[in-house]
């Protein structure tokens, strides 16, 4: 809550002295990197779901842009369609909610401030968000957190995860801008979590007879399907890897300026117009 808050203060500070403000809107999709999906391109496309969101852009300088943004998202992953682990059985979605905070450098303008500008530009910044991993069970959607399927709870294991994390941005993307008014821009950004539980798997040693005897018989099939033997199978275990999850936000945005306009046409810092 006082990351929450600080955004929030430090929005409103920005805003009453702002010159030149935006309010726009953006669509696309979002993914991530985790136990479901290793570090592949092509495991990326194939996590895909939508995304979107609104934001409210003040135009400090020529070189400079800060954006608040509240941001919706959805990751998933399923063992054999996003990875090679079949034999795990484990699959999971996520809805993903982001209060983001964003500098954008803009780079360079090209083109007349009067007619069209193309504004290629790098970002960074913070963000606090929500979220909460479920798993499909029988044809039913499982929150997982409350089950503890890694033992969480139980003597000797860590605490329940929280579901409300901080994550570092970094990205970048192009705005066209019509008039020093209306603006569309393509944006790309990842998302430096610090938690390795989006999807619920982490590389936490777990015993399957600790979680069944602590959290019941649900979270201990949800941790580990594959265990129908306690008699003569192997009951310990590592779900995951031990590195924190990423996620990723990318799509097209609008934008109408008030204010100042959208190209901070007055005296300010940055490279020069061409």
């Amino acid at each position: 809550m006082k990351y929450l808050l600080s955004l929030l203060s430090l929005c409103v500070a920005l805003s009453l002295n702002a010159q030149s403000m935006e309010l726009g809107l953006w669509g696309g999709a979002s993914t991530y990197s985790g136990d479901f999906a290793p570090n592949d391109i092509g495991v990326y496309l194939e996590t895909m779901n939508p995304a979107g969101g609104i934001f409210l852009r003040m135009n400090a300088a020529k070189a400079l842009s800060l954006e608040l943004g509240l941001n919706l998202g959805k990751i998933s992953g399923e063992d054999g369609v996003t990875n090679d682990r079949a034999a795990r059985m484990l699959n999971f979605r996520s809805n993903i909610t982001e209060l983001a905070l964003k500098a954008q450098l803009n780079v360079v303008r090209l083109g007349d401030a009067r007619g069209t500008q193309v504004v290629p530009y790098l970002m960074g910044g913070g963000a606090i968000f929500r979220f909460n991993p479920e798993a499909n069970f029988d044809g039913n959607w499982i929150e997982l957190q409350p089950l503890g399927t890694e033992g969480q709870g139980a003597p000797g294991y860590d605490s329940p995860y929280s579901l409300t994390s901080f994550a570092l941005l970094a990205g970048g993307g192009i705005k066209f801008i019509f008039k020093e008014r209306f603006t569309i821009g393509l944006e790309v950004g990842a998302r430096k979590t610090f938690t390795d539980f989006l999807d619920d798997v982490s590389g936490m040693p777990v015993n399957y007879l600790d979680v069944l005897e602590n959290n019941g018989s649900l979270a201990a099939q949800l941790s580990n399907p594959g265990i129908t033997d306690t008699e003569t199978q192997n009951l310990d275990y590592t779900r995951g890897g031990e590195f924190d999850d990423w996620y990723y936000m990318g799509g097209v945005s609008f934008s109408f300026a008030f204010g100042g306009g959208s190209g901070v046409d007055g005296r300010g810092i940055g490279c020069p117009t061409f």
